[in-house]
């Protein structure tokens, strides 16, 4: 996590603390560790699997010019789809191919089980769970493009909320020296979405969203 990330969150948790209304608990959840690795199975199994329809065949875009079926699927697909879908597609057809589904696939559905087991313990001590949103503040556009893999950590502390199928919202809880927006992840179980509003509600009333001036170019 980067440091000013850290800091902000740490202020807004103390100011929570401060408040009288909140007391803090530290809990301790083992298996979100996996839940990049894990995510990134799942949804890129889940991608191959739903965008195999697209085809050229029923609907969406469809490559002109093709004088086979087999052209046809190979130049729509190559032309439709950008190159993170096509490495979600490559990577979800991989786990999902004979002999690496026990191997990949199954054992990440088995992981993600945990995953949910760690929030349904953690419940039973605390009412919501606050994290930050990214372990960075906002990147520059395409600055990551050429590493995907730093891409995807930056979800590290969202997917979790995914893979266990739990309510979160994010808020702003501050900006870092360079003026970068932070954010604070508040986590509620399923069906208590009410709690994480009234945090939420609580926090942004006593710190109200201040957005920077924008210049606009005609």
């Amino acid at each position: 996590m980067n440091s000013e990330v850290g800091a902000r969150i740490q202020d807004a948790l103390k100011w929570m603390e401060a408040s009288g209304k909140v007391r803090l608990k530290k809990i301790s959840m083992p298996n979100t560790r996996y839940a990049i690795s894990v995510y990134y199975v799942v949804a890129t199994a889940e991608a191959s699997s739903n965008l195999s329809r697209y085809d050229g065949v029923k609907y969406g875009y469809r490559a002109p010019g093709q004088h086979s079926l087999h052209e046809m699927y190979a130049k729509t697909r190559e032309e439709g789809f950008g190159a993170e879908v096509k490495r979600r597609v490559m990577l979800g057809t991989f786990v999902l191919s004979s002999g690496y589904y026990d191997a990949y696939y199954l054992k990440a559905l088995k992981v993600r089980s945990l995953i949910a087991q760690d929030f349904n313990e953690a419940f039973k001590d605390v009412d919501v769970i606050c994290t930050p949103t990214s372990p960075t503040p906002a990147f520059p556009i395409g600055e990551k493009v050429n590493d995907p893999l730093a891409m995807y950590l930056s979800d590290i502390y969202t997917v979790t909320i995914n893979l266990a199928g739990l309510p979160a919202i994010s808020i702003p809880c501050g900006l870092t020296s360079d003026g970068l927006p932070v954010g604070l992840q508040i986590i509620s179980n399923h069906l208590k979405e009410s709690q994480m509003f009234q945090l939420s509600s609580f926090y942004l009333k006593e710190h109200p969203v201040k957005l920077p001036a924008l210049s606009w170019i005609s």
